[in-house]
């Protein structure tokens, strides 16, 4: 029997558009991240890759590594990446000068630097260190605006009294405190562990990992977020599920750590897995006391700075309401 030509076109078509939303659910979305630092903070993208959140997402996510934060945050307003994994200081200042910064995901609750200089150094406070090169990441950091800060709550100039050396961040800064390139630089989880367990060789001059602070976050522009709606809530969903198992899943976390520390001794792993649920965010929300105390910060370093409120920088509507 032969079938009439419209019938025939209907079924055909019927076909082809049954098959659409399976083409659709297939496809896998690149997202570029740049990373201002290899550390602890960012454990939770470890385990969405491990557990893969990202893939039934239909994300495929791709890390650039940087030297610090300035860096990396360039490559972001230069769109050159899609978000960066870094402190929610650059979503203040993209935001001040009209590029729509945005903190997509708190992914650490604390500051999670050190300051750091030999045993042997005679210098015991911040202000030892006068007129002596101090190591920081990048210009523009992080930790450059926690050193400035504290400096001047030591009651002295960043500039005229210290010199803020860029040294970058993990190997580079500890090999500069080794040689006395600087006599004390920055060092972040887990490389401030690590130099600790080193036979008594460093000391820490001044601990920041105990501030309430966003030291390390997802961080967008809304150019980005606006164009890729759906893309950005994908992000979001799969880092947030797995900053809860962060805080309920003890063997996520060690293999999380496993992965991203293999070089580190098993001991030192181990006090990083238990460090994690202390330091990471347990829901992707920027607490808004560390905010406030970051625009203080980076109002130190820059008396000009107007900063966005505390809303405007905050993606709430891209997380997750249960």
């Amino acid at each position: 029997m032969t079938l009439p030509k419209q019938f025939l076109h209907i079924l055909i078509t019927s076909s082809f558009l049954s098959l659409v939303p399976t083409l659709t659910q297939g496809q896998t979305i690149t997202v570029k991240l740049a990373a201002a630092q290899n550390s602890l903070g960012s454990l939770p993208l470890v385990i969405a890759e491990q557990k893969g959140f990202f893939a039934e997402e239909g994300l495929k996510v791709e890390t650039i590594d940087f030297k610090g934060g300035a860096p990396a945050v360039q490559a972001l307003a230069a769109g050159s990446v899609d978000a960066c994994i870094c402190a929610a200081d650059h979503a203040v200042r993209l935001r001040s000068r009209g590029q729509g910064g945005l903190v997509l995901v708190a992914l650490t609750e604390y500051h999670g630097y050190g300051l750091v200089t030999l045993a042997s150094s005679p210098a015991k406070t911040l202000a030892d260190l006068r007129s002596k090169p101090v190591g920081i990441t990048s210009a523009g950091s992080l930790t450059d605006n926690t050193i400035r800060y504290f400096i001047n709550e030591a009651g002295f100039h960043p500039d005229r009294d210290f010199q803020l050396i860029g040294v970058g961040t993990g190997g580079p800064m500890r090999a500069a405190i080794e040689s006395g390139s600087v006599a004390a630089g920055m060092l972040t989880t887990p490389d401030v562990q690590a130099a600790l367990a080193s036979d008594g060789k460093f000391r820490l001059v001044q601990d920041y990992r105990r501030l309430q602070y966003p030291a390390l976050d997802l961080v967008a522009v809304e150019k980005w977020t606006k164009a890729n709606p759906e893309t950005a809530r994908k992000l979001v969903r799969a880092v947030v599920r797995a900053e809860r198992l962060v805080q309920t899943d003890p063997a996520a976390v060690v293999a999380g750590v496993n992965q991203m520390f293999p070089a580190l001794k098993p001991e030192l792993r181990k006090v990083l897995a238990e460090e994690a649920p202390k330091l990471a965010s347990p829901d992707g929300k920027m607490a808004r006391g560390g905010y406030d105390l970051m625009v203080k910060m980076m109002k130190t370093g820059d008396l000009t700075l107007k900063a966005p409120t505390y809303e405007s920088v905050t993606a709430g509507d891209f997380l997750p309401k249960d």
